[in-house]
């Protein structure tokens, strides 16, 4: 009995070890496989699944954190994550937007974690204006671009695979900062989750209470992050103080007299802060702000870029459809401008509705969480091969 135990086991021993030769085989040979696996591994790692694996598939990675010379001339923060083997790897530079997450996020160090295990090097960004004052800075555009430049430089960076990943207001910054024609041409793929296409319409929307859509529009709650940051917006449009001072008390529920001898922009602010009946109107509001701030919001506005991205540079496109920060609609007209204009540009657009604006929603039931999942796996299997 035991004799014949023992053979038994003995063969399953063989099986297993031919097995796992066969399937090592596999994975060498044919590079999809490993590809998927790595993607399965970065979606459970970063959604809430009850298995996390990914650390089964790489060593934890390192985190450093560095300085660089901004484009200002002046030091700019980032932190790094990699598996440092001596390899010449992937890289994606990570941008997080207004009022973002700070480095010591769990979420933040998660995400970190799980695209240095596929095989990237993963640099963040931090603004001290957009990320710690929910404002919008038009400089740090261009200190993205001076981030770019450094990561590409890292000797364990391989310059031809580097791309560019933004969250919100981030995601757009990205999409602006990959235009400038210092980096365009560098940039293997930009991905944005969560981001604007236009930010004059944004404005309009957010004025209104209403999101564009293909069949119009639909009535918007705007976020309270979101208001915050318009309002900071239309504040700095302001020069005289004593007006801003007075829009600073629009903003939280005050009073506006639209017969008070202001400027004609600054009336517009006025209103805009005080809030509109419809889209129409808070365009033609917006419209009488200054010429100078309306040339800074178009300045940040993807909408005034599709023409300048390198045409080598994939677009990789996300938005959840019950995003309270920022309309899902940007995204598809995004996507719609790209497949007018730029056709030789390849893009692929998801949708998902298992996250909170940009964070995975763990009270969403299981059948959403794992269509969710199966979506994020799709729309990541390109972005992991380019590391693999």
């Amino acid at each position: 009995m035991l004799r014949t135990l023992g053979r038994i086991a003995y063969r399953w021993y063989l099986i297993a070890i031919v097995a796992g030769a066969v399937i090592v085989a596999v994975l060498a040979l044919f590079k999809p496989a490993t590809t998927a696996i790595h993607t399965a591994g970065f979606a459970a790692q970063v959604l809430p699944s009850p298995v996390k694996f990914q650390p089964w598939l790489a060593r934890e990675p390192e985190h450093r954190q560095i300085s660089f010379r901004r484009d200002d001339g002046t030091d700019g923060q980032a932190d790094v994550y990699v598996i440092d083997d001596g390899q010449q790897r992937a890289a994606v530079l990570v941008f997080l937007g207004a009022n973002a997450a700070g480095a010591d996020d769990p979420d933040v160090i998660n995400l970190g974690q799980a695209l240095a295990r596929t095989g990237f090097a993963v640099m963040y960004y931090w603004s001290p204006t957009m990320g710690e004052k929910a404002q919008i800075d038009v400089g740090e555009i261009a200190n993205l671009v001076a981030a770019f430049q450094h990561l590409r430089e890292e000797d364990y960076v391989d310059p031809e695979r580097v791309g560019l990943a933004g969250f919100s207001v981030g995601a757009s910054f990205a999409m602006v900062a990959a235009a400038d024609p210092r980096i365009a041409d560098d940039i293997a793929f930009v991905n944005a989750f969560g981001g604007y296409y236009d930010t004059a319409d944004l404005v309009a929307q957010i004025a209104a209470g209403q999101a564009i859509n293909e069949g119009g529009t639909t009535p918007w709650e705007v976020d309270r992050l979101t208001r915050l940051v318009y309002n900071n917006m239309l504040i700095d449009s302001i020069d005289d103080p004593a007006h801003q001072e007075a829009a600073r008390a629009i903003a939280v529920g005050g009073e506006y007299d639209a017969d008070e001898r202001v400027p004609l922009s600054t009336e517009a602010a006025f209103a805009l802060l005080a809030g509109v009946d419809d889209i129409g109107q808070a365009r033609w509001r917006y419209a009488q702000l200054t010429e100078d701030f309306r040339a800074e919001v178009d300045s940040i506005a993807p909408s005034h870029h599709v023409g300048e991205w390198g045409e080598n540079t994939a677009m990789r496109v996300m938005h959840d459809v019950g995003d309270p920060l920022i309309p899902v609609g940007e995204s598809k007209r995004l996507v719609d401008a790209l497949a007018e204009q730029r056709p030789e540009v390849e893009v692929y657009y998801t949708e998902t509705d298992i996250f909170r604006h940009v964070r995975p929603d763990a009270n969403r039931d299981v059948k959403s969480l794992l269509r969710g999942a199966w979506q994020l796996f799709r729309h990541m299997f390109h972005i992991v091969a380019l590391a693999r």
